[in-house]
């Protein structure tokens, strides 16, 4: 356990595959190990898994999952109280025998963090219609006292036993990401959540941002042989759905061409004054490891913090810094001290507001950038490590320079003299035109619309026979630490 946690350290890798390797005269042999060598595709390889070992003093548990090939993959993830555990169980019992069975439509963002995108907008105008709706967010949020005196019982802080209570009452699950992350940590061997998940067939993917920066589809990000794929996927555009039907197994039905509800903040803000500058870079996990490399994701936001403290153009400016959400936890627990050097400049608050405030936002192949656009601000594409970055994505990105939407730099050194342009000039008409191929709803009425498409989906099917089905009738045959 001590070996794969060090793995961890030195690779960044959550879910490690288990081979077995057999050496014969001098030659390795690498066979997966499977718990059958013909298994084949079934949902029950996603409930499967073991029991969680907690290893020592190192803050992590590790388990064992089957993949949905049948492969055993070795999961590191966070501790979790056993509290946590009991409040779930408690909470299914009660479920059973909830007296009016009265259903909920379900509503949270990534990790159950935040109240800032689609799936909060989206929520506030359910509980405006009176609604059967609740909101799922960490009892830590700096807003959640504010916000649950604003929606009483319909805002829960995740974890807790109402929140269980709801999700096994669940009607639908509609989430700025992926569903999984309703469950009790972002990688974990819950059981009863994923019965109810998989048993649910209205997961409405509102979208954590646009699909058309880098190439998740080649990243199996909607691969619909995944069980808890959602059932419907909301889109901006025609050129986006037809990303979707080239590239996924979803059909037009299961598309909604409604726009990001979140989308509808920034338009209405266009014409408000932007005074501020937003440096944000997206995920890179093949190079958060245990060095700091030249080059590297952490080493160009330092190299943007001493720009920022040379250059005069700065000083009388606000400049957000912002880590991405999984590289801060990262160089928290992996490099302490070079964070604690650097935590008082990085950007502490809801990401919303920096990017409504900014004339500038500079990114690389964040979907932060659609949004951002959409308010008014101009955006940079920082894009030194492009060539590497598809390697690694495994395909070429959408966003390519023929419709960018802002100006591009492939050199650090000459990303202050863009910064200085941007932030003095307009978006250009050009940026204009090419961001409305992209982005066709920006109406300023995306919440209603999504709304409304939604309602449609929930009451076609509100007294279909195959819904009287148990939440939890999925076959029980294999065996569940859980």
């Amino acid at each position: 356990m001590k070996e794969i946690y060090q793995h961890y350290v030195k690779t960044s890798e959550i879910n490690t595959p288990i081979f077995i390797k057999l050496s014969h005269a001098g030659h390795n042999y690498w066979y997966n190990f499977k718990s059958d060598s013909n298994h084949k595709y079934d949902k029950n390889h996603y409930l499967y898994n073991t029991g969680s070992y907690r290893l020592g003093q190192m803050n992590s548990e590790l388990f064992i999952r089957k993949s949905i090939t049948g492969q055993y993959v070795i999961v590191l993830t966070s501790v979790m109280s056993k509290s946590v555990i009991i409040k779930e169980r408690f909470a299914y019992l009660i479920s059973l025998f909830s007296p009016n069975k009265k259903k909920y439509d379900i509503y949270f963002e990534k990790f159950s963090a935040g109240a800032s995108e689609s799936a909060f907008e989206l929520f506030k105008y359910a509980f405006k219609m009176g609604d059967s709706c609740v909101y799922i967010l960490e009892k830590d949020h700096p807003e959640f006292q504010n916000l649950k005196q604003q929606y009483g019982k319909a805002l829960v802080g995740k974890n807790s036993f109402l929140a269980f209570y709801h999700i096994f009452l669940a009607r639908s699950f509609q989430s700025s990401d992926l569903v999984g992350h309703i469950q009790r940590r972002l990688y974990d061997n819950d059981y009863l959540i994923k019965k109810k998940v998989l048993s649910t067939d209205k997961k409405i993917m509102l979208q954590h941002g646009p699909c058309m920066a880098t190439n998740i589809f080649e990243r199996g990000y909607f691969n619909r042989k995944v069980p808890i794929a959602p059932d419907y996927m909301l889109v901006n555009s025609n050129f986006e759905k037809n990303l979707f039907l080239k590239n996924t197994g979803y059909t037009e039905k299961e598309l909604m061409v409604t726009g990001l509800p979140n989308i509808d903040l920034y338009v209405k803000e266009q014409q408000s004054e932007k005074n501020q500058i937003t440096f944000m870079l997206t995920w890179r996990p093949w190079d958060l490891t245990g060095s700091i490399e030249v080059g590297s994701y952490l080493d160009r936001y330092f190299s943007f913090l001493e720009l920022i403290r040379e250059e005069k153009f700065y000083k009388d400016k606000k400049i957000n810094v912002i880590l991405h959400p999984k590289s801060r936890i990262i160089l928290q627990e992996q490099f302490p001290d070079i964070y604690e050097k650097y935590e008082e400049s990085f950007f502490e608050g809801d990401i919303k507001d920096a990017l409504l405030n900014s004339k500038v936002v500079i990114s690389d192949y964040s979907s932060i950038t659609f949004y951002a656009f959409a308010g008014g601000s101009n955006i940079i594409f920082y894009w030194e490590d492009k060539a590497l970055a598809e390697v690694e994505y495994g395909a070429p990105n959408i966003l390519q320079k023929e419709i960018a939407f802002g100006g591009i730099v492939e050199k650090f050194k000459d990303l202050h003299s863009e910064i200085v342009y941007s932030y003095n000039n307009p978006q250009s008409p050009f940026h204009i035109a090419q961001f409305s191929k992209l982005m066709e709803c920006t109406s300023g009425h995306n919440t209603e619309n999504t709304y409304d498409y939604i309602q449609n989906i929930i009451f076609e099917n509100e007294h279909n026979p195959l819904e009287e089905e148990s939440a939890f009738s999925i076959s029980e045959k294999q065996s569940s630490a859980s």
